[in-house]
Formats: structure tokens, C-alpha cells, sequence
């Protein structure tokens, strides 16, 4: 009887290192380790990546939100089943229209004010744009002080007669935005002022060669107020870029004619005489005799 074949020490130590043995009743086997290196599971990689989306995305959402920067309700006071009433409600309403022409007003006419945190906002944390019940004809939309921080814009009912409805409202929304952020001097900046930047931040104003003046400078008037007009904004903005935010700062605690001098960092009057010089009248057409009886156009 033969004896049992023994395995070498060595080669018995080196199948040990790299493999197992298991063992049953039967039969005995050598199963070799698996070469592929421990790594994540494909779930927990995707795992991480959701979680890095979901958190990305409620960073985007709570920034969009603080953007916003005040609550804004929108209620109709015009009379139950009235024309103004339903309309309001179908362009306005019912499909958040009106948030969304007033977050545009806002957020454009913050953009012209506060380019960067050295100039101070006014304190706005609500903001209701309201259908007024009665006929307001003395405005398209009124700006009234509800409580600190809160304002509320009254459109008048005629805004929905008009073709361009939704035009029409956009544009009342846009100026009383605009005088809801503007500093004025605690009431004592003169009304040509504000109007005026009312204007600039709520309309496309035209170049001064474009149109003529809708309110001409008094000749006489020696103060730095006397050119200002939309036109004379967008002006000096083009001339100095940031002006009309500086203007606005200068306005938050009181008024001196000085304020538009330091604004423009130069002094504002021999400007303001260079743009009425430069001012180019609309041509008048009419019609003139001549020799023989016929009439000619003049231009």
C-alpha cells in the first residue's frame, strides 16, 4: 500500500495566500479570491448624486425666493360679476400674471438703484396690488403706505377697458414701482425731480433728439433742477453710468441742488446749458403763398 502523496510546505502556504479552500462531506474545491478592487455600489453612487441635486436644488429655490425680497398679495375690489372684475381675475389672477409683472418691475428698477449694497433700500416686505373697486381718474394706479414696509398698489378699473389690457396695467404696475423705491428727501425733493426719475425707470424714454421736450427749461431758473427731465436722465446716465442711483442716494435724508452736481461729479449746469443748445426741435409743416397764388410746403 502506497503512502499518501504529501503536498510541499511552500506550495502548500502559497495556495493559502492566494485562495481558499471549502470543504463539504464530498468533495473539496479551491475557489480563487476575486481580483476586482472594493468600490461603491452603482445605488450609492446614485444615492450621492441625487443628494447633491436635491441640495442644489433647494439652494437655487431658497435664493430665488430671497431675490424676491417681499410677499406680494393680489385681491380685486371691483364689484362682484363687473366687467373690470372678470377680467382682472382671467388676465391677472387665475394664472399669476400679476406677481409676475410686478417681480419684473421690481427687479428692473432695483437693478437701475442699488447696483451694489452701498446704496440703501427702502424697507419693503409686502407689496399688494389691488383692483380698486371705484374709478380712479386721477391716476391708472396709486402708491399708498399701508403700514411699515407695506405698500399697496390700486389700479384703476378703466385699465381693463383699454385693447391693450395687460399692456396697460404693466405700465401702471412699473410706475408705482418705481416711486415705491425711490428716496424723496422725506417729501422735500421737488416733484420735477421724482417725476422725472419716475419716468426714466418706468418707460423706454427716448434720446433728446428724438422728440421735443414735454416740459421746456425755464431760461431764468439758475437752480440745478431746471434741465431735468426723462431725457435729461438717460442723459447723464449715458455721460456718467450710475448717475440716477446716485441721484437717488443722495435723496434718502433731505434735498440740495447740489445733490446732482455730486451725482454727476461735475457740475451739472453748464451740462444741463450744452443739452438745451443741442435740443433739436420737431419741424413744423405747414404750407406758405407764393407768387402766383399756389401754396408750398414748409418744413
Amino acid at each position: 500500500m502506497e503512502a499518501p502523496l504529501l503536498l510541499p510546505v511552500s506550495t502548500a502556504a502559497s495556495c493559502s495566500s492566494s485562495s481558499y479552500i471549502t470543504v463539504d462531506d464530498d468533495t473539496a474545491s479551491v475557489v480563487p479570491p476575486s481580483n476586482k478592487p472594493s468600490s461603491p455600489s452603482g445605488l450609492s453612487i446614485l444615492a450621492r448624486y441625487l443628494a447633491v441635486l436635491l441640495v442644489a436644488s433647494v439652494s437655487l429655490f431658497a435664493h430665488h425666493e430671497a431675490a424676491k425680497g417681499f410677499r406680494i398679495d393680489v385681491v380685486s375690489a371691483a364689484p362682484q360679476g363687473s366687467v373690470a372684475g372678470r377680467r382682472f381675475d382671467l388676465l391677472f389672477v387665475s394664472n399669476g400674471r400679476a406677481e409676475r409683472v410686478l417681480h419684473h418691475a421690481s427687479r428692473s428698477v432695483e437693478d437701475a438703484l442699488f447696483p451694489d449694497p452701498s446704496f440703501p433700500r427702502r424697507r419693503v416686505t409686502r407689496v399688494t396690488v389691488r383692483m380698486d373697486g371705484g374709478n380712479l381718474t386721477a391716476a391708472d394706479a396709486t402708491l399708498d403706505a399701508a403700514a411699515d414696509g407695506e405698500y399697496v398698489i390700486s389700479l384703476s378699473p378703466r385699465l381693463l377697458y383699454d385693447a391693450k389690457a395687460v399692456d396697460a396695467v404693466a405700465a401702471a404696475v412699473r410706475h408705482a414701482v418705481a416711486r415705491m423705491w425711490l428716496w424723496d428727501a422725506r417729501g422735500a425733493a421737488p416733484a420735477r425731480v421724482t417725476e422725472s426719475m419716475v419716468e426714466y425707470l418706468a418707460t423706454a424714454v427716448p434720446d433728446a433728439a428724438e422728440v421735443d421736450s414735454s416740459s421746456p427749461a425755464d431760461a431764468h431758473d439758475a437752480s440745478n433742477t431746471r434741465c431735468i427731465s426723462p431725457r435729461f436722465l438717460k442723459h447723464l446716465e449715458r455721460r456718467r453710468a450710475g448717475f440716477v442711483a446716485r441721484l437717488n442716494r443722495a435723496m434718502r435724508d433731505r434735498w440740495s441742488d447740489a445733490a446732482v452736481d455730486a451725482a454727476l461729479g461735475a457740475p451739472a449746469r453748464p451740462v444741463c446749458a450744452a443739452f438745451l443748445a443741442a435740443s433739436v426741435q420737431r419741424p413744423v409743416v405747414g404750407s406758405a403763398p407764393v407768387a402766383d397764388g399756389s401754396t408750398v410746403a414748409v418744413v
